[in-house]
C-alpha cells in the first residue's frame, strides 16, 4: 500500500514536470527576445562606426589641409602667385597627396576664388573648381575665412562626377594673428567617396558593403543606414550590411534548449522513481540518526569548535550545535550533503589525511579550507579528521572544524598595509619592487616589453602650503583615482613618495600609445579640482623608460625613468620625456656645471654687464638693466642662458640672486641720481617667504633709493600661486621699490594681471617688435599696449629694438622707452661710465637731468 510519503512525492512530481515546462517555455521566450535586442543593438553600435569611420576620414584630410595652409612658406609660395615648381615638382602640394592620402583633387585659389593651380587624379589639371561647386564655393570659401581665425577650415558634400564628394577649403596664412583675408589664398581638398574608398574603409571600421548615394534617402529595414549634410552642399546617405548575430545566436540554441528540456523533463521522472525508494528507507536512517546524535551530544556541546561526522562518501550525517552559531546555517540544510560541498576541499584529501598513521606524540595536521555562511561572507577554517572503521571496513569519518577566520585576516591586513600606501591605497615603494622582480622573473622581450612611468606632480606644493595638508591628501586621493581609472587590470600604479607616483605598464604598446596613456593620465590630474571650496589646478611631469630598450633591472629602469622625469620637468612641465642614452650624459654634464657653479660662486668668477635704456624720442639715456656673465675659467665668459637653469633647479639661484642684487645696486651709487637700475627676479624666489628681507637687506646695505630700483617678474610668477604672489608684492611696494613685468603680451591673462597687480612698468615682448615695420597687426597690438599703459599710468618699454625703422615707428606709437642693440649693446663697467658722460656732456644742469622720467632695465639671472 502506497505510504503518505509516496503519495506525496507523486504529487510533487506532477508539480515539477509542470515547472519544468514553464521555465523551458520562459527560457524559449527569452531567448528569441533577448536575439532580437542583441541583433538591435548590433544595428546601433554598427551605425555609431560609421560615424566614427567617416569623422575619422575627415579628421585625417582636415589635420593635413591645416598643415599644409598654416604653412609659413606655403603662404610665401603662393600668396601673388603660385610657384609650380616648388607646389608640384618637389611635391609639396603635388602628386603626392593623391597617392598618400586619397585626395583627388588638390586646388589653390587666388582671394577672389579664381583657380590658380589645380592637381586633379594625381596629375596637373586647368580645371576652375567652381565647374564643380557652382555657386556654392563662395560661401564655402567664406566658411573657411570664418573659421582661420581659430585655426579651423571648412567642409561639405558635393555632387561631383556623379559621385558624393568632400570638399575641405582653409586660408593659407603666414601666421595665426594675420586675418587680411583679402589677400590670403585658399587651399582646397576633393575627396570624392569611390567605391574603391568606401570599400577600404568598410573594411578598416568593419562596415561591409558601405555604399554613398547623394540625397537623403528613406531607411532601409534590412539594413543599416546614416545620413551626413552641409550647408552648403548636399545630404549623403550611406547604407552598409550588418549580420545578424542575435538570428545565429537563436539557431545555435533554440535546438539545445528544447534537448535541455526533454533532459530535464526525463531527470524528473528519475527522480521519482528515487524518491520512492527514498521513502522505504527513511525509518532506517532516521533511526541511525538518533543514535549518532545522542552517541555524540555529549562531546559536541562541551567543545568550541563544532563537530561533524560524514558517511564513507563524505555525506553528512552529524553536526552539533555549534555548527549552527558558527555558520549561520540550520543543521538540516546541510545533512546528507557532501562536506566538501561546504568547505570547498578535494574529497581524496579527507581520506588522505584521515588515513594517515599517527606518528608517536604527534598529531593529524589539519586541513586548510575555506566556506562561505549563511550571510555570503567568506570564513576560513582548519579541518581535522579521523576514519570512522566498522567491521575492519571504512564506515566514515568524524572530526572538528575550527573557524580561524580572524586569524587569517588579521594576517592579510598586516600583509596589506605592508604593501599599499596608507593614504591612497595605492601600491608602495616595497609592492612596487616585487612586482617589478617578478616581471623580470617571467621575462621581458621586445614582444612583451614593460614600461615604466615616473610621475611627479607640478604646482602641490603650493596646495599644502596655503590649504594645508588636508587639502593636499585630497588633492593626492584625486590624483591616485585617475591614475587607477587610466591604466589596466594588471598594471601597476604606486605612491613612493610624497607627490611621487610610478605606474608599471606591461603588453606590447607602441610609443604612440604610450604617449596616449600618458596624456590622458595628465588630462585628468590637469582637470580642477574642488577641494573644500577651493578650486585647484595642478599638473604633472612623466618620465618614461622601458624594458628591455632601455634597462634589463628593476633598478636600472627606476633609475632611467627619474632621468626623464627630470627631463620632463626641464622641458616646461606638464609634459613627458621618453629615456634616451644621452640624457644620462647631459646629466653628468649638469652636474659637473653645478659643481663648477658653486665654485664660481665661491671664487666671485661672476660680474655685471648693463644694457642702456632709453627715452623712444629723444634717445636720452635713463637707466640700464643689469646682466649677469660667468667668466669660466675653462669655457671663458658664459651667457646667463649657460647656467641659470641649473642654478634655479638646485637652489644656487638664490646665492647668485643676492650677489647680483647687491653688486647691481651697489654700481647704481656711482651712478647720476635720476637713472634706475632693474633686476630680475626668478620665479624660484617668490616661493620663499626671505624675499622681502633680502631686498630690504641689500637697500639698508648700499644706501640706495629704493625708488631707483626697479625689480622685474615674469607672468609664471603669478600663474604658481596668484594669492602669495599679491601679497609678496605688496610688500615689496612697501619698500618703495618699483615692479615691472617683464615680456608682456605673450601671457594668456596678462590684461588681469596689470589691474589686480601693483606693476609700475610693462614691457612689451619683443616678439611684437621684430617685425613692427611690416606688420600693422603687430603695429596695432604695440599702440594699444602703449594705450592701455598710459591709461594705467605705467611705463611701457619696447625690447628688441635691432633697426633704425623700429624705432621710428616705436617712437610714432608714443611709446615711453626703448632697448635694444640697434640703440646700444650690454656694456661693461668702464664703458657704461663712459656712456654716461656722453650722455651728460651736454646737459646744461643737474635740474634737466632730474626732469626725466625715466626706468631702468632688468637682471636676467
Amino acid at each position: 500500500m502506497p505510504t503518505q510519503l509516496n503519495r506525496v512525492a507523486r504529487q510533487a512530481s506532477l508539480g515539477f514536470f509542470a515547472l519544468v515546462t514553464l521555465i523551458f517555455t520562459l527560457a524559449g521566450w527569452m531567448l528569441f527576445d533577448l536575439c532580437a535586442r542583441i541583433d538591435e543593438q548590433q544595428r546601433h553600435h554598427s551605425e555609431a562606426d560609421a560615424q566614427r569611420a567617416l569623422e575619422t576620414r575627415l579628421d585625417r584630410l582636415g589635420r593635413v589641409l591645416t598643415d599644409y595652409s598654416f604653412w609659413m612658406e606655403a603662404y610665401a609660395r603662393t600668396s601673388k602667385k603660385v610657384d609650380v615648381n616648388w607646389a608640384y615638382e618637389e611635391d609639396n602640394v603635388g602628386p603626392s597627396l593623391y597617392s598618400d592620402y586619397g585626395v583627388n583633387g588638390a586646388f589653390i585659389l587666388a582671394p577672389n576664388g579664381v583657380t590658380r593651380y589645380a592637381v586633379v587624379g594625381g596629375g596637373r589639371s586647368k580645371m576652375q573648381l567652381d565647374t564643380w561647386l557652382g555657386d556654392d564655393q563662395a560661401t564655402l570659401l567664406a566658411q573657411a575665412r570664418e573659421r582661420s581665425l581659430k585655426d579651423g577650415h571648412a567642409q561639405g558634400y558635393f555632387l561631383i562626377e556623379g559621385k558624393p564628394a568632400s570638399v575641405m577649403v582653409a586660408v593659407i596664412r603666414p601666421d595665426a594673428t594675420y586675418q587680411d583675408f583679402k589677400r590670403l589664398s585658399y587651399m582646397v581638398f576633393v575627396d570624392i567617396l569611390t567605391p574603391d574608398k568606401l570599400a577600404q574603409l568598410g573594411q578598416t571600421f568593419e562596415l561591409p558593403g558601405l555604399t554613398a548615394e547623394p540625397g537623403e534617402l528613406p531607411v532601409v529595414a534590412e539594413r543599416p543606414t546614416l545620413v551626413v549634410k552641409s550647408d552648403p552642399g548636399i545630404a549623403v546617405t550611406f547604407h552598409w550590411l550588418v549580420h545578424g548575430m542575435g538570428q545565429r545566436l537563436l539557431a545555435q540554441f533554440l535546438p539545445l534548449l528544447a534537448t535541455m528540456c526533454g533532459l530535464a523533463l526525463l531527470l524528473v521522472w528519475y527522480l521519482r522513481r528515487r524518491i520512492a525508494l527514498a521513502a522505504r528507507q527513511t525509518d532506517v536512517a532516521e533511526d541511525a540518526l538518533r543514535h549518532s546524535e545522542q552517541r555524540f551530544r555529549t562531546v559536541s556541546e562541551a567543545s568550541s569548535d563544532w563537530i561533524w561526522e560524514s558517511d564513507a562518501e563524505q555525506r553528512l550525517v552529524y553536526l552539533s550545535e555549534r555548527f549552527v552559531a558558527v555558520t549561520g546555517f540550520s543543521r538540516e540544510a546541510w545533512l546528507s550533503r557532501p562536506l566538501h560541498e561546504l568547505l570547498g576541499y578535494p574529497p581524496s584529501q579527507v581520506e588522505e589525511v584521515a588515513r594517515t598513521p599517527l606518528a608517536a606524540g604527534r598529531s593529524r595536521r589539519p586541513l586548510p579550507c575555506e566556506m562561505r555562511d549563511a550571510q555570503a561572507k567568506l570564513r576560513y577554517c582548519q579541518l581535522s579528521a579521523q576514519p570512522i572503521i566498522s567491521g575492519g571496513l571504512l564506515a566514515g569519518f568524524r572530526g572538528t572544524v575550527c573557524d580561524v577566520t580572524e586569524e587569517i585576516e588579521a594576517k592579510a591586513r598586516i600583509e596589506h598595509i605592508s604593501q599599499h600606501d596608507a593614504l591612497t591605497g595605492l601600491a608602495n615603494r616595497h609592492q612596487l619592487h616585487r612586482y617589478l622582480a617578478q616581471r623580470f622573473a617571467e621575462g621581458v622581450s621586445a614582444s612583451q616589453p614593460l614600461h615604466l612611468l615616473a610621475l611627479d606632480l607640478d604646482r602641490f606644493k603650493p596646495v599644502n602650503d596655503s590649504l594645508g595638508h588636508g587639502a593636499g591628501d585630497q588633492v593626492l586621493c584625486q590624483v591616485a583615482r585617475e591614475l587607477r581609472a587610466s591604466v589596466r587590470e594588471g598594471d601597476l600604479v604606486a605612491r613612493i613618495g610624497g607627490d611621487e607616483f610610478v605606474i608599471a605598464v606591461k603588453g606590447c604598446l607602441s610609443a604612440e600609445q604610450v604617449s596616449l596613456l600618458c596624456n590622458r593620465m595628465l588630462e585628468g590630474i590637469g582637470r580642477t579640482m574642488r577641494i573644500d571650496e577651493h578650486d585647484i589646478n595642478i599638473g604633472a611631469s612623466v618620465g618614461i623608460a622601458q624594458a628591455p630598450q632601455d634597462g634589463h633591472s628593476a633598478e636600472d629602469l627606476l633609475r632611467y625613468a627619474d632621468i626623464a622625469l627630470y627631463e620632463a620637468k626641464a622641458a616646461g612641465r606638464n609634459t613627458l620625456r621618453f629615456y634616451e642614452p644621452t640624457m644620462n650624459q647631459r646629466i653628468l654634464a649638469r652636474r659637473q656645471l653645478e659643481t663648477e657653479l658653486r665654485l664660481g660662486l665661491q671664487r666671485l668668477e661672476f660680474e655685471l654687464d648693463f644694457q642702456p635704456r632709453f627715452d623712444a624720442s629723444s634717445q636720452r639715456l635713463l637707466g640700464a638693466e643689469a646682466l649677469v656673465r660667468w667668466n669660466h675659467p675653462i669655457r671663458g665668459r658664459l651667457a646667463p642662458a649657460e647656467f641659470i637653469g641649473v642654478a634655479e633647479e638646485t637652489g644656487l639661484i638664490l646665492g647668485l640672486s643676492d650677489w647680483v642684487l647687491q653688486e647691481a645696486c651697489s654700481q647704481a651709487m656711482d651712478w647720476s641720481p635720476e637713472l634706475i637700475v632693474s633686476i630680475n627676479l626668478s620665479p624660484l624666489e617668490f616661493q620663499r617667504d626671505d624675499l622681502v628681507a633680502r631686498i630690504h637687506k641689500v637697500l639698508e646695505r648700499t644706501g640706495i633709493d629704493p625708488a631707483r630700483v626697479e625689480l622685474e617678474l615674469t607672468e609664471n610668477v603669478l600663474l604658481d600661486d596668484a594669492a602669495g604672489a599679491l601679497e609678496l608684492m605688496k610688500k615689496l611696494k612697501a619698500l618703495g621699490v618699483r615692479l615691472s613685468m617683464d615680456d608682456f603680451g605673450t601671457g594668456y591673462s596678462s590684461l588681469s594681471y596689470l589691474r589686480t597687480y601693483p606693476f609700475d612698468c610693462l614691457k612689451i615682448d619683443r616678439s611684437f617688435v621684430s617685425n613692427i615695420e611690416v606688420s600693422e597687426s603687430n603695429a596695432a597690438i604695440v599702440e594699444a599696449i602703449v594705450s592701455m599703459g598710459r591709461a594705467l599710468s605705467l611705463t611701457v618699454v619696447a625690447e628688441g629694438i635691432e633697426t633704425a625703422g623700429q624705432l621710428a615707428r616705436i617712437a610714432d606709437l608714443k611709446c615711453d622707452q626703448a632697448q635694444g642693440f640697434h640703440l646700444q649693446r650690454p656694456l661693461s663697467q668702464a664703458r657704461f661710465a663712459a656712456l654716461r658722460q656722453e650722455q651728460y656732456a651736454g646737459a646744461d644742469s643737474l635740474a634737466e637731468r632730474a626732469a626725466v622720467t625715466a626706468l631702468g632695465g632688468r637682471s636676467r639671472i
